[in-house]
């Protein structure tokens, strides 16, 4: 996927990847593979703060690109949703929309368009709420 997106850094860090802690962590994995098709890298249990945790690392989409990472802390009964926001993009929008709802999804509003950015969004919950923000550019 073609990126015209300007990019840059100011000192010698990349922006890798990101992490979503969750509590159902192999449903969570189902819809994320399902929904937006990510392929597993690897699986690891861990201890990061003195808690044990396991976590799931996903394929970059494309080349070059940040990886996603879901996690959980073994002794938690759940995360807080609503602390970040993970992007998508897609070729697709209503299609997506479709398999999210089919995986236990929810979309709070309806697809919208953007023309000021040549651009459909809509905000995709996975089933414990955190928000997905996908995006279709209009030459996709």
């Amino acid at each position: 996927m073609a990126d015209g997106r300007p990019h840059g850094a100011t000192r010698d860090a990349q922006y890798g990847f990101s992490k979503i802690f969750v509590h159902d962590l192999d449903t969570m994995a189902a819809f994320y593979e399902d929904v937006f098709g990510l392929v597993p890298f690897n699986r690891h249990q861990d201890v990061m703060f003195g808690r044990a945790i396991d976590e799931i690392t996903y394929q970059s989409t494309y080349p070059g690109g940040s990886a996603l990472t879901l996690i959980k802390y073994l002794d938690s009964t759940g995360p807080t949703v609503g602390e970040s926001v993970q992007g998508f993009t897609t070729t697709d929008i209503a299609a997506l929309v479709r398999r999210a709802e089919a995986g236990g999804g929810s979309i709070p509003e309806a697809i919208r368009r953007i023309d000021e950015f040549g651009l459909s969004v809509v905000f995709v919950l996975d089933p414990e709420g955190h928000v997905n923000e996908v995006v279709q550019l209009d030459d996709q």
